[in-house]
């Protein structure tokens, strides 16, 4: 018996041992950035009869292509001192996808600016001017990344590269793009057509912290897609900024949508007007008021409008060029030029 107890516990101590010393292997998931804060949605119309609930439904695999056009012309005053400034109409094509499912049933898909073209309006501009104009859009090509979206329409996450060269001026249009244009949040409740809802967050544009309010209207319904108009209000309190003290700041932008379950790309286009004081300190210790008024014009729609198209179409832009600024001479803009 004593033997018995005896092997009993030396069996018992070699396991114990065994359990406690032995090496495992543990592998967890990158669990990437942390998910952002969903903006508060508020239903201000449900809308009429018949409703239902608008979601996305994006496939599986799916990529698309997206024409994004710009133009931009800013008026600035500081004291006596004035000038005007501006952006011809820029157009980027944007790649998105191909589309996949995560485990929390959101929708990721890769993004990547692919090339960037500037409209033959740089025609009137000096080398001098062309140039800077050129060098303030060729950091765009090096911004790739990916975004998850639920299928409400809000992103959930996203991680981008290449970002931080790219100017202020730019990252707060295509910010403003982004989060009001592209892709549109929905709320729980089902819509009808006339539904109007509001989105409102806080975003950051090149340091400022924003306050938005995106109000959708829907126009109509059919099938999948849904014809809206978009207007939005953004102010910001008094802050610090990187090169002095932003005293007051305002914007409006108006505009409407194509918008389609099945796609990401859209068809919208809106003009946006913001007005800011920013105080900056001079080299004789006191400060400077200067105020900036700006003025946004934008376009999206995706490339197969462009194939669609009646109007006969250029040659497609040779693979070689897909890294260059071009002018759109293989590559038809909507927005023409006088």
């Amino acid at each position: 018996m004593f033997r018995i107890l005896m092997l009993a516990c030396l069996l018992l101590a070699t396991a114990s041992c065994r359990s406690q010393f032995q090496p495992q292997t543990v592998q967890v998931a990158d669990p990437g950035p942390p998910e952002r804060v969903l903006p508060t949605i508020r239903v201000l119309e449900a809308g009429m009869t018949p409703r239902q609930p608008l979601r996305y439904r994006v496939a599986p695999g799916q990529t698309e292509t997206l024409y994004l056009e710009l133009a931009r012309a800013q008026t600035t005053q500081a004291g006596e001192q004035g000038a005007q400034s501006g952006m011809p109409p820029v157009q980027l094509e944007v790649k998105m996808g191909p589309a996949s499912m995560t485990r929390q049933g959101f929708i990721h898909h890769p993004v990547a600016i692919t090339q960037v073209r500037i409209s033959d309006a740089a025609e009137k501009m000096s080398p001098a001017q062309r140039e800077q104009l050129e060098q303030s859009l060729a950091p765009l090509l090096k911004v790739e990344g990916w975004s998850e979206m639920d299928l409400q329409g809000r992103i959930r996450r996203g991680e981008f590269s290449g970002t931080d060269a790219v100017s202020p001026e730019l990252t707060a249009m295509l910010g403003n793009i982004r989060s009001a244009l592209l892709t549109v949040p929905f709320p729980d409740e089902p819509l009808g057509v006339r539904a109007r809802w509001e989105v409102e967050r806080k975003v950051q544009f090149s340091g400022i912290w924003i306050d938005q309010v995106v109000t959708y209207h829907i126009e109509r319904i059919r099938n999948d897609e849904l014809g809206l108009q978009i207007t939005a209000r953004q102010t910001a309190s008094p802050q610090q900024i990187a090169n002095g003290r932003l005293e007051a700041y305002q914007a409006s932008i108006i505009g409407s949508a194509s918008v389609r379950l099945t796609q990401f790309t859209p068809f919208s286009e809106a003009e946006s007007t913001t007005q800011m004081r920013v105080s900056q300190p001079t080299a004789l210790g006191d400060n400077e008021l200067i105020r900036v008024e700006r003025r946004t014009a934008v376009r999206l729609y995706p490339a197969e409008e462009v194939k669609g198209s009646e109007e006969p179409q250029e040659e497609p832009a040779d693979p070689e060029d897909a890294k260059v600024i071009t002018d759109p001479g293989k590559q038809k803009l909507k927005w023409h030029t006088p």
